[in-house]
């Protein structure tokens, strides 16, 4: 039970888990990031009492809120006169819940049968918040066999703390490129993630990305993780943002992109409200994702400080999602590991220098 449960419990507050957060803890799926849902059956100034640095966002999914920096984790509460009661959502899916107190899990829509299957089910009712609920559901499972899902309709005006929770959640789930697809065919990406939407332009040579255009590179590349770590996925979501805005220079089709996407890259997640380190660690590795390529042709030592930073083992992950979404295999991949591996041996071998070679100053005094 985490504290703020037991916050809620000590104060005698009756609370339940619900929606997304109730069936990660019942499908054993948990966030690095986590952001947990609670339903409250009291009102804000109870809350308030309870917890000091309460935020009051007015999402249609949380009449509260506290961020990580408060409690850990990132917390949402909507306030009702009845836990039990089910119709809180748009989707079945969003009336589960699980008592963190004694794990127990309430199931009014009977959703059972199609969680054990890790399905997701057709039921659908008409919601403000139902774009979000259907895209989140969307990268936990997949649709119940011939489910259609039909054109939902955007939200009017979305907060930055509603667009946040919702690339939040998706981007820390298995199928965050169903979700985010499902986003783009809706309009949703079109209309407020623009320069996500842009790299629909972005034409690749069909001999190196038979995956196709930046778009979907880009959602090929987030299939390859190994991690669904948050700051990762953000730098793989948006490594090639820069490609819609670059030119043509010296035979690089897009010149100087990464310079360019790490600026796109860190105004977006700024607007969203992403705390600073997130947005400058997926920064670094958007700036620096052509470097890894390099290695093996060029002295590492003129990159030491980028190839020493405590992000570059994160970098080469992304570099192999990047690659091995594409034509070209892994060997470029291979070989820049080998290439880092050697340098960072010899970084630590005082008989050598940082490109391999024997120390000389050393061995003079040998």
């Amino acid at each position: 039970m985490t504290d703020i449960a037991a916050s809620l419990a000590e104060a005698r507050v009756p609370f339940m888990e619900y929606g997304i957060t109730a069936i990660d803890s019942y499908c054993g799926f948990s966030m690095k990031k986590p952001i947990v849902f609670f339903l409250v059956e009291t009102g804000i100034i109870e809350l308030a009492r309870i917890f000091e640095s309460l935020d009051y966002p007015s999402l249609p999914y949380a009449d509260a809120s506290l961020g990580a920096e408060t409690a850990g984790l990132e917390a949402r509460f909507l306030c009702v006169e009845d836990i039990n009661k089910p119709d809180i959502g748009a989707l079945a899916a969003t009336d589960f819940r699980r008592n963190p107190i004694n794990g127990h899990y309430f199931d009014p829509r009977g959703i059972y049968p199609l969680l054990k299957q890790r399905r997701m089910a057709t039921d659908r009712r008409e919601g403000e918040n139902v774009l979000f609920e259907t895209a989140v559901m969307l990268s936990r499972f997949q649709p119940e066999e011939g489910m259609n899902i039909p054109t939902l309709p955007l939200p009017d005006k979305p907060s930055a703390l509603w667009q946040r929770d919702l690339l939040s959640l998706i981007l820390q789930s298995p199928h965050s490129a169903q979700a985010l697809e499902f986003l783009r065919q809706s309009g949703f990406v079109r209309a407020y993630w623009p320069h996500l939407d842009a790299l629909l332009l972005v034409d690749h040579a069909k001999d190196c990305h038979p995956e196709g255009g930046g778009w979907s590179h880009t959602m090929e590349a987030l299939g390859h993780r190994k991690s669904l770590d948050l700051t990762l996925s953000l730098a793989i979501l948006l490594h090639d943002v820069g490609k819609p805005l670059s030119e043509s220079s010296e035979g690089r089709r897009f010149d100087k992109h990464a310079e360019i996407g790490a600026k796109v890259a860190a105004r977006f997640l700024r607007s969203l409200g992403f705390e600073e380190k997130v947005i400058q660690d997926a920064v670094f590795m958007i700036r620096w994702h052509m470097l890894p390529a390099a290695l093996p042709r060029i002295p590492i030592s003129q990159v030491s400080d980028i190839v020493l930073d405590s992000r570059f083992t994160d970098l080469l992950e992304l570099f192999r999602c990047d690659e091995f979404s594409t034509f070209k295999g892994p060997d470029t991949y291979y070989a820049s590991c080998a290439a880092y591996r050697t340098f960072m041996k010899n970084y630590r071998n005082p008989y050598r220098d940082k490109d391999g070679r024997k120390n000389t100053q050393i061995f003079s005094r040998l």
